[in-house]
């Protein structure tokens, strides 16, 4: 996606306004920067281009995926998300000893081993919190784009995403899995499984879609 960091911004300064005068205007012409609370007026962006707050530097909104190309991204990243948690993630032969796991079957080692509170943080941060939020994004975009009417609770489902978007960890779990099997691999025999390619896949699939902010899901739905 081309992005063009130019003083867009925010069009200009004389495009600032205080809260109060928002309130008599129509709320979709303007916009709220969520770190300093700077609100400005609309303008229309170019394909790729992208707003940011004077103030701050902070991303206000952009031109960027439509919701129709963001669906094939969701559902692509449940397909490589059901694969991942399917498969072994790696197999470890030692002097002809072969053993293999999955994630959830790591999980649960965790918890037999009496390290319950990590397996939880991995539990929630891989599992749990990002197979909430594309399910949730699933939802909507169905609702949006096949049904053609909007979802019902589509304001809680967001504020739910934007939560689960903070504790969704897939890329830190890929890289402690990577760092840990270059330490092992001096020591045992270790043969990638299908579920470590996937893993990495649906890293990539997952920074798509998190890269369009649920502020700009939810000004793409008002101008439904």
């Amino acid at each position: 996606m081309h992005s063009i960091d130019s003083e867009i911004a925010a069009a200009s300064e004389d495009q600032q306004l205080p809260a109060s005068e928002n309130m008599n205007q129509h709320a979709e012409n303007f916009v709220c920067c969520e770190e300093c609370d700077v609100v400005y007026k609309r303008i229309e962006l170019k394909k790729g281009e992208k707003a940011y707050c004077l103030r701050c530097g902070a991303g206000l909104y952009k031109n960027g995926r439509t919701l129709e190309q963001l669906l094939p991204l969701v559902i692509a990243s449940l397909i490589m998300f059901a694969i991942s948690n399917a498969y072994p993630i790696v197999q470890i032969e030692l002097q002809g000893i072969r053993s293999e796991t999955t994630l959830f079957g790591a999980v649960l080692a965790m918890f037999q081993e009496g390290r319950g509170l990590v397996a939880l943080l991995v539990l929630f941060t891989t599992i749990i919190f990002p197979l909430c939020e594309l399910l949730l994004l699933l939802y909507i975009l169905i609702s949006l784009n096949v049904l053609k009417t909007k979802p019902i609770g589509m304001a809680i489902a967001l504020r739910i995403i934007r939560v689960f978007r903070i504790w969704g960890m897939i890329e830190v779990f890929l890289i402690g899995v990577l760092v840990t099997l270059v330490k092992l691999v001096v020591m045992v025999t270790i043969i990638p499984g299908i579920a470590l390619w996937s893993f990495a896949i649906l890293t990539v699939l997952m920074v798509l879609v998190i890269s369009v902010k649920v502020s700009d899901i939810w000004d793409q739905v008002e101008k439904i």
